[in-house]
């Protein structure tokens, strides 16, 4: 199973001039993110908050997970910050008016763009489970086959052409090729060149 996309859009996490810090998601979605002496909270809020500057924006991912291996049960929220996402998990889900303050765990280590995109929206248009479930079984086939694509060196340019689009891929991902998803054989085999 992947994580299920509950919501997603551009976030702004900023300090008021009071010192404090809102997050706003889609700038209809207000909360203040506060820390206590057993941790971090989110409490519902409103737009009425002076902005003395932007700590960070960017796109966000709101999921719920179950039976991921990479990510613990409970619903996550994921804040872009350049090519990592920051990870609030969220146990008890997002503060709503009648529950207006939640429990946040925020790790520190941030977590790479593909692990999140691949987890919450699958490799293509905004995931399913069978596709999950297919991209989890070439991953699999991948790791069975690699050592025959090996090579001993020469002829690195056959050895490529002998690989599938599914291992050029997973090659192009290891080396932080951009728009590898949109490639073909071909192009993926020029770029890993």
């Amino acid at each position: 199973m992947h994580g299920k996309l509950k919501k997603e859009g551009n976030y702004e996490l900023f300090q008021t001039t009071k010192g404090h810090e809102i997050l706003t998601l889609d700038q209809q979605d207000w909360y203040a993110v506060v820390e206590t002496s057993q941790g971090h909270i989110l409490v519902k809020s409103d737009a009425d908050h002076k902005k003395d500057k932007t700590v960070d924006k960017g796109a966000y991912y709101l999921a719920d997970f179950e039976d991921d291996p990479e990510f613990k049960d409970m619903p996550h929220l994921f804040l872009k910050d350049g090519k990592k996402y920051k990870e609030f998990v969220i146990p008890q889900g997002m503060p709503t008016e009648g529950d207006t303050r939640k429990k946040v765990i925020m790790p520190d280590e941030e977590i790479k763009e593909g692990k999140v995109e691949y987890h919450v929206k699958g490799s293509g248009n905004k995931g399913s489970e069978k596709q999950y479930q297919d991209d989890e079984d070439q991953s699999k086939d991948k790791d069975k086959n690699k050592n025959q694509h090996k090579g001993d060196g020469k002829g690195h340019k056959q050895d490529l052409a002998q690989m599938s689009k599914d291992e050029l891929y997973e090659k192009a991902k290891e080396q932080g090729i951009e728009g590898r998803s949109k490639m073909n054989k071909e192009e993926l085999i020029n770029h890993l060149r």
